[in-house]
């Protein structure tokens, strides 16, 4: 009876499990680590950089134990999605899953390495004699490993046994930096970046909730319900997902260029780059819609596989209307999802670049030029937990008649 309880409540127990969660990675975030100077970070600008770097750490200051947060696992997830598929292009290779997780976790691994290595030469220590400062940076060193796998082992139960997976993590990341942004501004410089905000939140739902529906003839269907058979493709393919690894993206040429400069400190072109790869700049903030374009675009063809659908189509004998089989349907498919996603890519890189360009007019305050943004992304992770949580809901209904 206990058992039949828990499984009538799946929603209930999948959000009480995230919550839990949820305070764990607060609660770690807020843990400094071992012998850092905080003093020396307790002055930080708030601009859009720095929220960006916050809504991947979770920590504006960047000195807490899940400093790395997310940032290595993205970076090498997205290195294993382009391994699968270049290995794809010869039909007669195939990886499994677990082979993909193994190259994800070697990725994984090779880039916290580096970019923990990187963060211990840059910290501000306290005052300490030479062997105490080398010990004192193989703990940090250690810690920085340890947190960044703490928080994907959190994320990886979250996906498992809560709702949201590594969203809700941005979820409190992205609050948590609009809140600083909110903090001890005057109501006057607000009024802008909150109507840009709102209108933003219309055109994310709006996209969220448009899609094409193809009409499908289903051969094993023949009867009043056949013309209701359709495949559905989202105007926004593939959701909230490409802004946050965009944010994951454009930091990866920002740490090479610090990596190299730590080198070569005497090269002006690695300095210009490190200058002007932030969203305070105007070429940062090209280069950041540049990737959230060719990402969107990237996963919506990865992960919708048009290609696949077509293919299976075929196998099965079902068709779409007025399209013949074989590569007519495999092109027309494939045009429809790359035409959505550029749709959709173009749109949010308007709602994204607008307020960031906006900045260097003084129409909005440098450190507000990221609110219309966060509250964009913050939106479509909304659209996202809500629409996951309905399938749970649904669970919740049906159980009795299970």
């Amino acid at each position: 009876m206990k058992e039949k309880r828990q499984k009538e409540h799946v929603l209930l127990y999948k959000i009480l499990y995230s919550l839990m969660i949820m305070l764990v990675y607060m609660i770690g975030r807020n843990i400094p680590l071992y012998g850092i100077d905080l003093k020396a970070y307790e002055d930080v600008s708030v601009d859009a950089q720095s929220i960006l770097l916050q809504a991947l750490s979770g920590d504006m200051k960047n000195c807490s134990l899940f400093i790395l947060g997310l940032w290595p696992y993205m970076i090498a997830s997205i290195l294993a999605v382009l391994l699968v598929a270049i290995i794809s292009l010869d039909s007669s290779r195939k990886i499994s899953p677990r082979k993909l997780n193994i190259w994800t976790l070697f990725f994984m691994m090779v880039i916290a390495f580096i970019q923990a290595y990187q963060k211990v030469q840059t910290f501000v220590y306290k005052d300490m004699d030479a062997q105490m400062l080398l010990i004192t940076k193989v703990i940090v060193f250690i810690q920085l490993i340890a947190g960044m796998l703490i928080v994907v082992y959190m994320c990886d139960r979250t996906t498992k046994y809560g709702i949201g997976g590594r969203m809700s993590v941005f979820m409190i990341n992205i609050v948590d930096g609009m809140m600083n942004m909110f903090a001890g501004q005057k109501a006057d410089r607000l009024i802008l970046p909150v109507i840009i905000g709102v209108v933003e939140i219309a055109i994310m739902i709006i996209i969220e909730t448009t899609e094409k529906r193809i009409a499908v003839q289903r051969v094993s269907i023949n009867n009043i319900y056949a013309d209701k058979n359709y495949l559905a493709y989202k105007l926004n393919p593939v959701g909230a997902m490409p802004l946050m690894f965009t944010s994951a993206v454009f930091m990866l040429p920002q740490f090479v260029c610090s990596g190299l400069y730590y080198l070569y400190p005497d090269n002006q072109k690695l300095a210009w780059l490190i200058d002007n790869l932030r969203l305070t700049a105007v070429f940062g903030i090209i280069v950041y819609l540049a990737i959230i374009v060719l990402l969107t675009i990237l996963f919506s063809v990865i992960m919708l596989t048009p290609g696949k659908e077509a293919e299976n189509l075929l196998k099965s004998g079902d068709s779409i209307l007025d399209i013949y089989a074989g590569k007519p349907t495999r092109r027309y498919l494939v045009g429809t999802v790359i035409r959505f996603s550029i749709y959709s890519s173009i749109i949010i890189c308007i709602c994204q670049g607008v307020p960031l360009f906006l900045q260097f007019g003084g129409y909005i305050d440098s450190t507000l030029a990221m609110l219309p943004c966060s509250i964009m992304m913050s939106t479509g992770i909304w659209i996202s937990l809500y629409r996951e949580a309905e399938v749970y809901r649904n669970m919740d209904r049906y159980h009795p008649f299970i």
